[in-house]
């Protein structure tokens, strides 16, 4: 492709970029299934895929791209239609298109080019091209089994189960979203064209569009859609190549078939099957617009069809006038020929039927937005809930009865809270599209190392924000690496220790106390104490031999840079690099990571991911002259205790009874090193907290109310400060902080507090 783009031209290249990417994560997952279950179903959506981008390359002249496709999917043609076993290798062949694929696309978003493909494009397209022609081709008749018993071939390689590939309520509205737009495009064009017969470029863009809607109609198995999307690209086909029709323009024809694809996408739109009414005879209407080619009544006139194919790939003057110049076909035969084409144009033509079009309005209406214009409509929102809160909040009017004012107020809080809600459900975007791009890591790790592995995917449909998904996307890589080659343990090894052969990883997703909880959870090895133990004494990171250690802090030295228990380093992990980085990518979202795991049974890694990084609900309180925000989300209860329901452990730490519970106390003053109005716990309030299983009671001056806060870093220059996870903007103007409860947990050390405050309660006291 020329390198000198409009504007046009490079909006066209960045959604084949984006729709290529969207094929590729279906590509995998299905590839990896087709290994395990030589399903006919897999197989032809796979063989529609590549088919698929093979089209949309070919048509940017994107050369490269379109061999490797076209070489993948050849191949697979090869195995579906029998003709051809399917093995490891291959599998293994399909996945390595794949990863062209994607640095292919890579190059063309940045180059609009895949010119520096060529030499990857060539090793892979002789590989493919390889096995097309090796020993596997050609299975004797006797061999060849029907496709509805084709059962996958035994082989060494590990035996991996994965999900079966489904078609998500996501896939189908990104589906019904894509049709629209390109049956809409396609209906300009034949206006277009119906207006301007004579511009052949347009006609370029219409079969481009409607190929692409059979190609994706294919792939999600709607097969009436397809059939007749496939009928039109036969009709446009013919204008392309200059062949001629029954009618001098088929627009209105063309036009009425394109209000059908339209009604059965609406179907679709509704959650039915797609369905067009009386197809066969439509297909048959589309049938009749086309005279039949010359080529093949030439063929049916005993002429050779080697001849035909090459003289019509190298015409420039009538195919009859070339094949008498090489004698491959009589002055007669061409004459009878062209006479039938002739009678068989006038009959098509009688056949043709007026057509009357009642325009269909697509049933869903989308648009596709730039991520940075929603990040800056958050961002706005953040501001507008900042002046809200200085409106409200406004120390001028403190003391002012305003009855029509606090109407008002209330009004415009529920308007901003429900523009912040919307504004947010628009970023979040279900969790199911990273989970299936895990399914070929697992694969090519499960296979390096020879483990047997059954990857389990759950929760799918749980939503999260689009920036969020991007920022957890390597924590989750390395947690999953480390899983396979540190947790599980090979197939002899496990069944030494009684357990199947099989290792199982689930992988799941949920919504839990305001946030999404990514669970990692595998039946392997565990995490080895004393291992962990020995190399942290090494390392100085601990004094002593640990025994005071609890196991959520001997768990926790694993997040110590360079920090590893592998005995050597592999290709996949060792190196004790990886895990620290997961954590800091957590902190930057302000997210946590928690580690439980049993030796021998196994390790669950939990990513606990706030549900939204801009706005939260907080409660307002004060400790001297500072004020700060503790998460609503946090908060059980709070209350003014009696002395009474004070304990001092003999380590002076002070314990608050609440119900028959004793749980630690945190002096806030003590945290921000102000002076309080009294440090006197019965002259202050206590507002219990939790944070995960732990609880513990936060002593404060007084609680100023509830109010919605936005969340803004704290500076550079300040840098991180323990127990706080960002600040806010008052109604006044001034700055709070908002406090991180799970963080205080930690830096607190309160574990040892609360073990102290468990044997009390077992006690009794």
């Amino acid at each position: 492709m020329s390198m000198h783009l409009d504007d046009d031209q490079i909006e066209i290249i960045q959604e084949f970029v984006t729709e290529s990417r969207d094929m590729i994560e279906q590509l995998e997952p299905a590839i990896i299934e087709l290994g395990q279950n030589s399903d006919p179903e897999t197989m032809n959506a796979i063989f529609r895929l590549f088919h698929s981008m093979k089209g949309s390359a070919g048509f940017l002249e994107f050369d490269h791209l379109t061999r490797v496709a076209h070489a993948a999917e050849s191949l697979l043609d090869l195995i579906r239609n029998n003709e051809m076993e399917l093995i490891p290798e291959h599998v293994t062949l399909f996945c390595a298109a794949c990863d062209f694929s994607k640095d292919a696309l890579d190059a063309v978003e940045t180059s609009f080019s895949d010119d520096a493909m060529s030499a990857d494009a060539d090793k892979i397209s002789q590989d493919l091209h390889q096995a097309i022609e090796g020993p596997a081709a050609g299975i004797d008749e006797t061999e060849r089994v029907d496709a509805d018993t084709l059962q996958p071939p035994v082989s060494d390689e590990p035996d991996l189960v994965f999900p079966e590939m489904e078609i998500t309520e996501e896939m189908r509205n990104s589906f019904v979203q894509e049709s629209n737009e390109l049956l809409q495009n396609a209906e300009q064009g034949l206006l277009a064209w119906g207006e301007h017969p004579e511009d052949s470029d347009s006609i370029g863009d219409i079969f481009r569009n409607i190929h692409s809607f059979k190609g994706n109609c294919g792939f999600f198995g709607f097969g009436h859609l397809e059939k007749l999307s496939h009928q039109m690209e036969n009709v446009l086909d013919r204008v392309k190549s200059g062949s001629r029709l029954a009618v001098d323009n088929p627009t209105e024809q063309l036009l009425a078939s394109l209000d059908l694809l339209q009604q059965g996408l609406n179907h679709i739109a509704d959650g039915k099957e797609d369905f067009i009414e009386d197809l066969d005879s439509h297909l048959e209407d589309l049938k009749n617009l086309m005279t039949p080619l010359l080529g093949d009544l030439l063929a049916e006139e005993g002429v050779d069809k080697l001849a035909i194919s090459s003289a019509v790939e190298i015409q420039k003057k009538p195919v009859g006038e070339i094949l008498m110049q090489q004698g491959s076909a009589s002055a007669e035969q061409v004459a009878k020929a062209l006479k039938r084409q002739n009678e068989s144009g006038e009959e098509a033509k009688a056949k043709a039927k007026p057509v009357s079009r009642s325009k269909v309005p697509a049933k869903r209406q989308d648009i596709r937005v730039e991520l940075g214009k929603l990040d800056n409509l958050i961002n706005l929102i953040g501001e507008m809930v900042i002046a809200e809160n200085m409106l409200i909040h406004n120390p001028d009017l403190k003391g002012l009865e305003l009855e029509n004012f606090g109407k008002a107020a209330q009004h415009m809080s529920k308007l901003v809270r429900e523009l912040q809600e919307m504004a947010m459900s628009i970023r979040m975007i279900p969790v199911s599209g990273l989970f299936r791009r895990m399914i070929r890591l697992v694969h090519d790790i499960s296979v390096k190392a020879g483990k047997k592995v059954d990857l389990q995917l759950i929760g799918e449909e749980t939503e999260i924000d689009k920036t969020v998904i991007e920022t957890i996307t390597d924590p989750l890589v390395h947690l999953l690496r480390n899983s396979l080659d540190h947790g599980l343990e090979t197939p002899a090894e496990r069944t030494a220790n009684g357990k199947a052969d099989k290792g199982t990883i689930k992988l799941s997703a949920r919504h839990e106390e305001g946030e999404v909880w990514v669970t990692i959870e595998d039946d392997g090895r565990g995490l080895n104490r004393d291992k962990i133990l020995e190399k942290a004494i090494s390392k100085g990171l601990i004094e002593g031999d640990g025994s005071d250690l609890t196991e959520k802090q001997i768990n926790n030295m694993i997040f110590a840079p360079g920090f590893s228990t592998a005995a050597q380093v592999t290709d996949i992990s060792g190196r004790g690099v990886g895990m620290d980085v997961v954590k800091r990518n957590l902190e930057k979202i302000k997210g946590k990571i928690d580690i439980t795991s049993k030796f021998g049974q196994g390790t669950r890694i939990n990513l606990r991911i706030p549900l939204t990084l801009a706005i939260i609900d907080g409660m307002m309180v004060r400790v001297g002259t500072t004020t700060c925000i503790v998460p609503t989300l946090s908060i059980l209860e709070a209350y003014r205790p009696e002395m009474e329901q004070i304990t001092v452990t003999p380590d002076g730490d002070e314990l608050a009874r609440v119900r028959e519970h004793f749980f630690p106390i945190v002096r806030l003053h003590q945290i921000l090193d102000k002076k309080p109005d009294s440090e006197q716990l019965c002259e202050g309030i206590l507002i219990v907290l939790e944070y995960q299983e732990s609880r513990f009671c936060l002593f404060i001056d007084e609680i100023l109310g509830q109010q919605q806060t936005v969340i803004k870093g704290l500076s550079d220059f300040i840098g991180n400060v323990p127990g706080v996870s960002g600040c806010t903007i008052l109604g006044d103007g001034g700055v709070s902080l908002i406090l991180d409860v799970g963080t205080l947990v930690e830096s607190f050390d309160n574990k040892k507090v609360l073990a102290d405050a468990a044997a009390i309660h077992k006690g009794g006291k």
